[in-house]
């Protein structure tokens, strides 16, 4: 087989004129190849020899193999072991033959990403960043965590820092994009977090979180979770974060927390009102649009509570977060459902409110109680009332643990009517005035109710009315201008004389 120089120079002399004669004499070439030669194009490429290999026998049986991940070196012995044709070939053409069907096979199956645009309202992409040992300028570096969220129609991004990754803190980020977008989007698009799906079933779909699920349903939007092993998928969602990462923290310092949500804000502000490299639009403008097809917020948006299931134990109280809770007697043993708002905690059995509590800080190990909810029980346990109305008191902490303390040491032998009495004060005035009035109290070291009863019930100076006394007339009746007691002394001086010591008094007062 002549090379591609041959071929050219067979050519070349051709268009010189030159006869097939001549050229096979110059160049030493038979008259029949010349002649072939300049049939052919000049660059033919050499026909392949389909000469067999001895591991073609094997093709079907490799490409199953490939299939079962088997290794190369068990095919090979499976290969020699076979009792129809056993190989007997080298391993090194085995390795290149089971290599070159691999990929053959990873060619056909290759996934080829494919893009598309959403529509407007339809895609909210979601995902978590990490930034760990966050080089603050004046704060101890710590890891920080930040929610980024898009629209994949507008682009128009959101993006909040915290210092916790739990769902608790998914949800509210999320209500808050909702609030700040003015619409629900239709989906929401996940990478696979914990706190969104906890596994998939054996269709390959996803398990969501049963808090996940009431928050989707309540706010009316569908969940999406990128495919196990997708690449193309979880690329879209996580490089908003390497977005993030890339433009908004490189170059930038911060001194504080403060400082980091304040440049964030200005960054997206400037980053939602230039045009996209994608749309080649602001995101700002497409916003609009996005805002005419978003589903409707709902009406528990601005204090949104998320639901947790609960069981009511045999001392009437609900384990909320690493705290108790109590609700009437009535309810031991039920199940219920417990809101947890920003603020308080309120409890539900169906749609019935059974008690709504101030939240307790989580992990705590608080007992909030309301002494009310045992009221069935008082009739039998007399002394439970005062206990229950007690612990609510202690709870309150402060100078009310304090002074509670010293009334219990110094009163016991009316210290259910006095804790009964400081009870109902505070239910009546609030725990801030309650322990402003505690607090005097035990600064004046008296541990009495009625003494905290007196500051709380006294009046305040700037709100005090005038004090009446039966016969005698108002302060602003007998009080007079200056102005008119000079007129009055002067005017007396003209009937007769001024006495010595009035005189005196007038001279002071001018």
């Amino acid at each position: 087989m002549l090379r591609q120089l041959e071929r050219s120079a067979v050519h070349l002399l051709a268009k010189r004129g030159k006869s097939q004669r001549e050229i096979a004499r110059e160049l030493g070439l038979s008259r029949v190849t010349v002649s072939r030669v300049l049939r052919e194009p000049i660059d033919k490429k050499p026909a392949k020899r389909n000469r067999r290999s001895s591991v073609d026998p094997f093709a079907d049986q490799i490409k199953q193999w490939l299939g079962e991940k088997l290794t190369i070196v068990r095919m090979l012995e499976l290969a020699r072991a076979d009792p129809d044709h056993p190989y007997t070939g080298g391993r090194s053409v085995f390795s290149d033959h089971v290599r070159k069907i691999r990929l053959e096979q990873d060619r056909l199956l290759a996934d080829v990403p494919i893009g598309f645009e959403g529509l407007a309202g339809e895609y909210l992409q979601v995902d978590w960043g990490e930034v760990r040992h966050f080089p603050f300028t004046q704060q101890k570096p710590a890891t920080r965590y930040f929610l980024a969220c898009r629209l994949k129609y507008s682009r128009w991004t959101f993006v909040r820092w915290t210092t916790r990754m739990d769902q608790e803190t998914l949800i509210r980020l999320l209500v808050e994009c909702f609030l700040t977008l003015g619409f629900v989007p239709w989906v929401l698009v996940f990478d696979n977090m914990k706190t969104v799906t906890i596994g998939r079933d054996p269709d390959n779909k996803p398990i969501w979180h049963p808090t996940f699920l009431q928050f989707a349903r309540e706010f009316d939007f569908h969940s999406e979770a990128c495919a196990v092993g997708a690449g193309n998928q979880k690329g879209s969602v996580e490089s908003l974060v390497k977005w993030v990462k890339g433009n908004f923290l490189v170059g930038r310092s911060f001194v504080d927390d403060v400082d980091l949500d304040q440049q964030c804000l200005d960054w997206l502000r400037s980053a939602n009102c230039r045009p996209s490299s994608a749309t080649r639009e602001p995101p700002i403008l497409r916003l609009e649009a996005e805002r005419a097809k978003g589903s409707p917020l709902p009406a528990s948006a601005t204090n949104y509570g998320f639901i947790e299931s609960a069981r009511v134990n045999r001392e009437a109280l609900v384990h909320v977060r690493g705290n108790v809770y109590s609700v009437p007697v009535a309810n031991v043993g039920l199940s219920v459902s417990v809101r947890l708002h920003r603020q308080t905690i309120v409890i539900w059995r169906d749609t019935l409110c059974l008690a709504e509590h101030t939240r307790a800080p989580d992990g705590a190990h608080r007992r909030v109680i309301v002494p009310e909810h045992f009221s069935p029980l008082f009739g039998k346990k007399p002394r439970a009332r005062m206990m229950l109305e007690r612990q609510a008191l202690l709870e309150l902490g402060g100078s009310a643990t304090s002074f509670v303390a010293g009334l219990s040491r110094r009163r016991r032998d009316c210290l259910g009517v006095e804790i009964s009495a400081l009870h109902e004060l505070y239910q009546r005035f609030g725990q801030t005035a309650f322990l402003a009035a505690t607090s005097k109290a035990e600064l004046a070291g008296v541990y009495r109710s009625d003494y905290v009863a007196l500051m709380l019930e006294a009046p305040r100076p700037d709100d005090a009315g005038e004090l009446g006394l039966p016969g005698v007339p108002k302060q602003s009746e007998v009080d007079r201008l200056l102005s008119s007691y000079e007129e009055w002394v002067s005017g007396a001086g003209l009937i007769s004389p001024v006495p010595r010591g009035v005189e005196q008094l007038a001279e002071v007062t001018r």
